[in-house]
């Protein structure tokens, strides 16, 4: 505290009472000068008219993003209530079926072809294997595409309904 009291006394001895004085109107003036601005400032700012076009375009975005939000939802809840997505779910698990059934059927086919023609025996075991396979990769394909889009097509539902 000694310190303290040795700094204020120094610091009082450099400048004089009317130093002081002349510093307080100094400060007086320019705080006034600044009010003045400033004042000068804000009337500009509010005669302009930018205050209320901020405000009236702040308004029109928020009622746009909502309503356009509604208009997604009501979408939304249309194709939900079409049945689009189950039509295309059960279309697809029934094309896997019919490819399956298919491939059996061409199984078949291609077992009989030896008998009405010995000579392409070879030629139908290859095709009954190539068809084989093929409906085997067609039934399978259909099946993962199905088991992998219902539920994105689930989520993107919920998503969009949000």
């Amino acid at each position: 505290m000694a310190t303290r009291n040795a700094a204020k006394s120094s610091s009082s001895k450099e400048l004089t009472p009317e130093q002081v004085a002349e510093n307080m109107k100094e400060a007086a003036r320019k705080i006034r000068k600044t009010s003045y601005a400033v004042r000068d400032s804000v009337k500009a700012f509010r005669e302009s008219g930018a205050v209320q076009e901020m405000a009236d375009a702040t308004r029109e975005a928020a009622v746009t993003a909502r309503d356009t939000t509604r208009d997604i939802k009501d979408m939304v809840k249309d194709v939900e209530k079409s049945g689009v997505v189950t039509d295309t779910a059960k279309a697809m698990d029934e094309t896997a079926t019919a490819v399956a059934e298919t491939g059996r059927a061409a199984k078949g086919t291609a077992l009989q072809l030896p008998r009405g023609a010995p000579k392409t025996k070879k030629m139908a075991k290859r095709g009954t294997r190539k068809a084989k396979r093929g409906a085997k990769a067609a039934k399978h394909q259909a099946k993962r595409t199905i088991i992998k889009k219902a539920p994105k097509a689930k989520r993107k539902l919920k998503k969009l309904a949000k």
